[in-house]
């Protein structure tokens, strides 16, 4: 009879491996003890990059919650089977089979640690006796089966083939990811720091904290077994041109052919390569970006959260030619800025529609900040 009830649970559990991909959250084992932390990583997701070349480096990526876990309200799972250690070790279940059926990590662990006791003492804790695993229906996951993937597909056989095809997708962000370490006043509420924006030879808080104590890294001296970035990093020669695809240096100086792009074609997944860089130059002839983030979407959003905001004194016509003036990355796909009225410069339209002074919160270079006019407001006015 018992080898009965064993096949049987192996039969549900393997039809379960064939119809859905194996996936083991990390760090279950959250407590509610202390929130006083500001982030609380949990219930986590480690998994390889996708490689499609031969050379690609390889990465485990870390996904996780880190949202309270009392922000959530999870109801008692009376659906799914679930077993106890005591139930499992009747089962001559391994912690291995736990594993390949999707089990958390936490609780295989405890599991295996609950074996061990039992083969070293013929006793068990008391505390694990009332453990539980609980057999998820697909495409259920996680310690209680409260987890399920929105990107998974009937075709997806593996955890690293959902998230390569939500990645796929274009992301087009609606809001800001911002470095909360330093408090940051960039003159809106809407707009903050992002951590390539620190220590880019741009000030972008009033006070000036992201560009504090950084002539630290400029005169930086490496080690007689490294190389040293243009921006002073220092980084091993054995990564020094190592991969044309990848950077090690955040200002990306570390490869041969090495082009200063203000803006790259950054998709897929959060790897180093995509995340842990920088695109310094915030002004070339034509335009004016308004960070040192290498994606795209970021300058729009604060384009358009810093001009979001503006004096009563300061016309609309006079927001506008300011804005086509400092050639904001973002304004020149506006058709506004295309169509002069007036048949009049930018400069001249300022001239004739902007008060003597005023403020605008963006920050410019000087070499965009003399094209403004001929008032002499730009210099004063314009937080350089």
């Amino acid at each position: 009879m018992r080898s009965f009830i064993s096949n049987l649970f192996y039969f549900i559990l393997l039809y379960r491996i064939i119809a859905f991909p194996q996936i083991n959250l990390d760090l279950t084992d959250w407590t509610n003890d202390n929130e006083s932390n500001i982030v609380l990583q949990h219930d986590c997701l480690h998994v390889a990059a996708w490689i499609e070349e031969e050379n690609d480096p390889y990465q485990i990526i870390s996904y996780c919650m880190s949202e309270w876990p009392s922000k959530w309200k999870f109801q008692k799972n009376n659906q799914d089977q679930n077993f106890t250690f005591v139930e499992l070790y009747k089962l001559n279940i391994t912690s291995e089979q736990l594993y390949l059926w999707s089990a958390p990590m936490d609780v295989v662990e405890h599991y295996q640690f609950y074996l061990n006791l039992l083969l070293t003492s013929n006793t068990s804790s008391s505390s694990m006796v009332t453990y539980m695993f609980y057999n998820c229906t697909s495409p259920r996951f996680g310690p209680l089966c409260q987890y399920s993937l929105d990107a998974y597909k009937y075709h997806h056989l593996t955890l690293n083939e959902i998230i390569r095809e939500y990645y796929l997708h274009k992301y087009e962000p609606t809001t800001l990811t911002c470095y909360t370490h330093l408090q940051c006043d960039r003159g809106s509420i809407f707009a903050c720091l992002d951590w390539s924006e620190i220590c880019d030879g741009v000030i972008d808080c009033r006070n000036g904290v992201d560009e504090e104590s950084c002539w630290q890294v400029e005169i930086n001296e490496c080690e007689d077994n490294e190389v040293r970035c243009q921006n002073g990093q220092c980084i091993s020669k054995r990564f020094f041109h190592d991969d044309p695809n990848g950077f090690e240096c955040l200002d990306r100086s570390d490869r041969k052919f090495f082009h200063k792009k203000l803006f790259m074609n950054i998709s897929g997944e959060p790897t180093f390569t995509m995340e842990d860089i920088k695109c310094s130059i915030r002004h070339s002839h034509i335009y004016l970006k308004l960070t040192s983030s290498c994606v795209l979407q970021r300058s729009s959003l604060l384009h358009q959260f810093l001009f979001s905001e503006k004096s009563n004194t300061v016309s609309n016509d006079c927001w506008l030619a300011v804005q086509c003036q400092l050639a904001i990355q973002d304004s020149l796909s506006d058709l506004r800025c295309r169509k002069r009225f007036f048949k009049k410069t930018w400069t001249e339209i300022i001239n004739m529609t902007c008060p003597d002074m005023f403020y605008t919160i963006v920050q410019v270079s000087s070499y965009i900040a003399n094209k403004i006019n001929n008032k002499g407001f730009a210099a004063t006015e314009i937080n350089m």
